[in-house]
């Protein structure tokens, strides 16, 4: 990806509880540490990875120490929330205290995974006084450090039990839902149109770097946690062209910068992720008019 990514140093706990104005990350960045944040503010960005979301009051994300990632938020609003971060060594090592999975939601993921988990009611309030007493126990350190430190793990791992059981019944949920129910969320998420747009441009950049690879619809779909229907419907809304023409299109820009270059069609093919030669030739007359060879040679001849 073109925009910087940097390593950022944290304490081994990390705790905020509070707002920020005219917030925005000039980067994504990463860190040894997971990180829970609960947003009590609408409209900010949360970027992890190739993904994009637009932020709720009540959503509350999980990001592990190996994801990329940055917020931001629209000049002059304050975005109040909660902010925890951790070693990870606190629930490996408690995982085997307790024989249980901590960490199921930050590694051993379900597949597809969204990092969001929307909050509302009960749910809510239940978090929001489980950080307040991670708060609690930091405020305290100073006059009981030995006591307080076993406090506050002990409240982290509380959190993360109650996120993980908020998880789980949401996968469950979503699991046994109607299939029809399940296909038409995606079009309730795109309401907004400037989500679908950022989410849209979030693909052109996934297509452009990995323009070398097979990208067909059902893998890009399971990449971007998208139904490959409305993925399709809004891609062509944005831009003009089906997913698939896009891809293929891209791919006849990369192979004529190659051909260019002087490499021969079985290799261009090759790097391309065409099914064969006669494949990458078919394609290639069809939205050009003329053969991968007759190109190479045209623009050979202009050179001299």
């Amino acid at each position: 990806m073109k925009e910087r990514v940097f390593f950022e140093e944290f304490d081994s706990l990390y705790y905020f509880h509070g707002g920020s104005e005219n917030w925005a990350m000039q980067g994504f960045h990463f860190h040894n540490q997971y990180e829970i944040i609960l947003f009590l503010t609408d409209g900010a960005l949360m970027e992890v990875g190739n993904r994009t979301y637009h932020v709720r009051s009540g959503d509350l994300f999980l990001i592990n120490n190996k994801e990329y990632h940055r917020t931001s938020g629209a000049a002059g609003k304050t975005y109040y929330r909660y902010v925890l971060m951790f070693e990870p060594e606190l629930l490996s090592q408690m995982a085997e205290v307790f024989h249980y999975d901590f960490s199921r939601f930050f590694e051993n993921r379900p597949d597809p995974f969204l990092h969001r988990l929307h909050l509302c009611g009960e749910n809510l309030q239940k978090v929001e006084k489980l950080f307040e007493k991670i708060e609690q126990g930091i405020h305290s350190q100073n006059r009981d450090r030995a006591e307080s430190t076993v406090r506050i793990k002990l409240s982290i791992l509380e959190l993360i039990a109650s996120i993980n059981e908020m998880y789980q019944f949401f996968m469950e949920r979503e699991k046994n839902k109607p299939t029809q129910e399940f296909v038409e969320k995606p079009e309730e998420e795109f309401k907004d149109p400037v989500l679908y747009r950022d989410r849209i441009e979030q693909l052109k950049k996934y297509i452009a770097s990995h323009v070398e690879e097979r990208l067909d619809l059902n893998e890009i779909s399971s990449r971007f946690y998208m139904n490959r229907y409305y993925l399709s419907h809004y891609f062509k809304k944005e831009t003009g062209f089906s997913l698939t023409q896009y891809v293929a299109n891209q791919k006849i820009i990369a192979a004529k910068a190659l051909l260019k270059e002087g490499h021969s069609v079985t290799d261009v093919a090759l790097a391309l992720s065409y099914n064969s030669d006669s494949h990458f030739i078919s394609v290639f007359k069809k939205m050009t008019g003329i053969t991968p060879k007759k190109y190479a040679q045209s623009k050979e001849s202009k050179k001299e």
